[in-house]
């Protein structure tokens, strides 16, 4: 799991709008307060404000026209070069071409349009009243603007290249871990970053961020003070929460941010690792498990020594038998000793193949998976427990799924159930939904079994059969219990309630502290889209509940297998039983 890609026409428009937009607006605004304001006080210093363009405005746009070019050159060789190291194509795409002309262009601050915004406006306001004064300040204020704007993007290009070469010769380096690196579900953990030889320059801050996984509940924002020179600084930050999975951190993004606020650089994109959540093994509780009318008990059944439900038959008792199987009172009437054998025997080892069935078809590893982890989670536990469950019984077992390659692709893994159980956890930490591989490739890739048991919460009716003349039991979630009661109109949940009072408080209050950047129109109009796409695929869940999962239970009871339903606790998990079917594994 990680960070979205930005798409490549939002990298222009945001390359556009940082570069013409930033010294075009002044011109634009100035020639509309023209045309329709009373100027003429104020015609004849027209050639002064010409010169003031051509010999101040253009030469910033310059400069950060080049420190953009320079700063992209930079940062892509490094890339290529770590693609190099890693054995990986160096060709970065078109797309990742755009996202890194898009960070270094962006140099200003929303604090710093916020200055520009009202310097304009206080120019338009001075032309419109007559007001000088007014009009003194908003030029002081385009001033401060375009001075630091011009600075910063000098400096910004030394900044990089000196940072770049302090990293070829290893004098400067940032690396970032996770303490530690492999955790259980729900157990804390601590994102580290070591910096060194990493300058800050006077007048500057260091920043360090990135976007984490939503799952994670973090956010990753690292301040050192200006002046400083950071021989070996360490900053860390404690995670929230930490769900079961892979999760990929970075890169994270290293910049200098100006005292005042106002402008911003990216110096490199570089520090990522990965955090593996391993699932916990959660006690079974095997409720009302289906009389079985079949000589063959599921899987989920644990079996009894001496079966009740069976046809007898009687032979003499011979030397090494069981003693407990000795039918007293017919040996009595028979004047010897008999044994009482059960017709079917139980087998002692059984061959079970566990299959995680995280298949979700369409758009399955895409939007429509989005808020469906803790359904994935409650899976995966209950896959690697039973797994235990049956090996503790001495069943041979091959667990297998669809899981991460460890390169953001996809592939079919198995383990066996004789491999130490971290090899079961690691298989569960990198599985996720997915729409490649069905059931049957996950069956055929690991050969014939005796029994096979699935571990699924299916939108949509399963294969048709046989899967292998297998055996089969189904321990299943349903969707409308997994996707919980149905969710009130969006803009109850996205505002915190349904009063006109209650949305109209949260449309005007400041959802993050004052001053902070998440606070700007452009940070919530992307919360408001990330809250929406969740909304919009719960709901495509449900459409998709409605239209045919519910009659899910009800075809795997009519392909004859063995079908529990999955209940989930916060300590245990229960299987309900729900059909006998024809006998399957547990």
């Amino acid at each position: 799991m990680s960070a979205a890609r930005t798409h490549p026409l939002i990298s222009m428009a945001t390359v556009a709008f940082h570069l013409a937009g930033t010294f075009a607006l002044p011109i634009v605004v100035g020639l509309v307060a023209a045309l329709f304001l009373e100027v003429s006080q104020v015609a004849e210093t027209a050639p002064t404000l010409l010169l003031f363009t051509v010999v101040f405005l253009f030469p910033v746009f310059l400069m950060q026209l080049v420190g953009i070019v320079r700063k992209t050159r930079i940062e892509v060789a490094q890339l290529r070069a770590e693609r190099r190291e890693r054995g990986e194509p160096i060709a970065l795409g078109f797309e990742r071409w755009m996202e890194v002309l898009a960070r270094h262009a962006a140099v200003i601050t929303p604090r710093g349009y916020s200055l520009l915004f009202a310097g304009l406006v206080f120019l338009v306001a001075a032309l419109g009243f007559q007001w000088g004064d007014l009009g003194l300040v908003a030029t002081m204020g385009l001033l401060l603007f375009y001075g630091v704007v011009g600075v910063t993007s000098f400096l910004s290009a030394f900044l990089v290249r000196g940072f770049a070469r302090e990293a070829e010769r290893r004098r400067a380096n940032v690396r970032r871990e996770m303490s530690p690196a492999v955790v259980l579900s729900g157990e804390p953990g601590e994102e580290r970053f070591h910096l060194i030889g990493v300058p800050v320059p006077p007048g500057y801050h260091l920043l360090v961020e990135d976007v984490l996984p939503d799952e994670l509940g973090t956010e990753t924002r690292h301040v050192i003070g200006a002046g400083v020179r950071t021989q070996e600084a360490i900053v860390s930050g404690k995670l929230r929460r930490s769900p079961r999975g892979l999760y990929r951190l970075g890169p994270a993004t290293i910049g200098y941010q100006d005292v005042l606020g106002l402008t911003r650089v990216s110096v490199a994109a570089v520090a990522s690792c990965e955090l593996k959540v391993l699932p916990r093994f959660r006690p079974l509780e095997i409720v009302e498990p289906p009389r079985s009318k079949h000589q063959s008990p599921d899987v989920v059944v644990r079996p009894h020594r001496f079966p009740q439900e069976d046809f007898f038959r009687f032979r003499e008792y011979a030397r090494g038998d069981d003693t407990r199987r000795i039918h007293w009172k017919l040996s009595v009437r028979a004047g010897r000793l008999t044994l009482r054998m059960p017709e079917s025997r139980e087998q002692s080892v059984r061959t079970v193949v566990l299959v995680l069935d995280a298949f979700l078809p369409g758009r399955g590893t895409g939007d429509d998976a989005v808020g469906l982890a803790d359904v994935l989670d409650a899976l995966v536990e209950t896959w690697v427990s039973l797994a235990a469950e049956l090996v503790d019984r001495g069943d041979a077992v091959t667990l297998v799924a669809a899981v991460d390659d460890g390169r953001g692709g996809l592939r079919i893994e198995s383990v066996s159930g004789r491999a130490p159980r971290t090899r079961w956890q690691d298989l569960g930490a990198r599985a996720r939904w997915q729409d490649r591989f069905d059931l049957p490739a996950l069956l055929e890739s690991v050969g014939p079994a005796t029994d096979g048991v699935a571990v699924s919460a299916r939108f949509d009716a399963p294969p048709p059969l046989p899967f292998q003349g297998q055996r089969f039991t189904w321990i299943y979630r349903k969707p409308e219990e997994a996707l919980g009661p149905p969710e009130p109109g969006f803009w109850t949940v996205y505002l915190g309630g349904a009063g006109l009072g209650t949305r109209l408080l949260a449309m005007i209050r400041l959802p993050f502290p004052v001053g902070s950047d998440e606070n700007t129109l452009g940070a919530r109009w992307r919360r408001y889209r990330y809250e929406r796409a969740r909304y919009d695929a719960r709901q495509r869940l449900r459409a998709r509940v409605r239209r045919g999962a519910q009659s899910v239970v009800a075809a795997l009871i009519a392909r004859g297998d063995a079908v529990y339903t999955l209940e989930p606790g916060p300590v245990a998990h229960r299987l309900v039983g729900v059909s006998a079917g024809r006998g399957g594994v547990m």
